[in-house]
């Protein structure tokens, strides 16, 4: 089991901004940082990321990069790995057919493994899951993985599940909690909703907070200032059980 396991303290949504969400931008390196609690959520957002921008910059890429696999890799280990399935992955615009799953011996292979996948530029995306402290995810690893990301123009995202930031060469940091939905007509279940803010960002101002929901007709989700909220569902994704017990509290913004 990965070491140093934290609980991961969501943001508190603040008043809206009046600017929209910036994008996980190409050729950058990105992180996603979340509690046990919302992995799934954290997934849901990083695969709408994705999709968004069809892994590629756009203007320097065909439609066919729709056909690019997507890798996701993630260290093999004893607890519960997040669930994907086919149905929720068409929901959000990816073909099930180009993710491709590398699940590593330990966390240097998983690293190893991630950055020769962001050096290959038939790649549209990687997606490296991680949970703990992830001891080998330094300044210099982060570096490594952020000039492999120019180099291609691909996009790669570390998502860090109970951990604690720490300095790196990412572009942007976010972290993501799941957050109640909105009601619909006669207080009928609203759609997944989940609270994200910007922790970080190497080219402009950080510290915006949005609320994104689940648009079914566009597959994406989007902004949304609407605060009047009940208990609902997070996302699509099958059940996760979580590993983690206590631990000790942690302020994404003390970093």
């Amino acid at each position: 089991m990965p070491d140093s396991l934290i609980e991961w303290k969501p943001p508190r949504l603040a008043q809206r901004p009046g600017r929209h969400m910036p994008d996980l931008a190409a050729g950058h390196l990105h992180e996603i940082h979340a509690g046990e609690e919302d992995r799934a959520a954290a997934m849901a957002f990083a695969l709408s990321a994705i999709r968004a921008g069809n892994g590629k910059a756009p203007a320097e890429t065909p439609a066919e990069t729709l056909a690019e696999p997507l890798f996701l890799v993630r260290w093999r280990s004893g607890s519960c790995p997040a669930v994907l399935c086919g149905e929720g992955l068409a929901m959000l615009g990816l073909a099930p057919a180009r993710l491709v799953i590398v699940e590593a011996g330990n966390e240097l292979e998983l690293l190893r493994a991630g950055l020769e996948a962001a050096r290959c530029p038939g790649v549209g995306a990687i997606l490296l899951e991680t949970r703990g402290r992830l001891a080998g995810y330094d300044l210099t690893a982060s570096r490594r993985l952020a000039l492999a990301a120019e180099r291609t123009r691909g996009r790669v995202i570390v998502l860090r599940i109970a951990a604690a930031p720490r300095p790196s060469a990412a572009q942007t940091r976010w972290s993501v909690a799941g957050a109640p939905s909105v009601p619909l007509a006669a207080d009928a279940p609203g759609w997944p909703a989940i609270d994200v803010e910007l922790l970080r960002r190497r080219d402009g101002p950080a510290g915006g907070r949005w609320r994104l929901e689940w648009d079914a007709e566009q597959g994406s989700f989007r902004e949304t200032g609407d605060e009047t909220a009940i208990p609902g569902t997070v996302v699509a994704l099958s059940s996760l059980r979580t590993g983690a017990a206590g631990g000790r509290s942690f302020d994404p913004r003390a970093a």
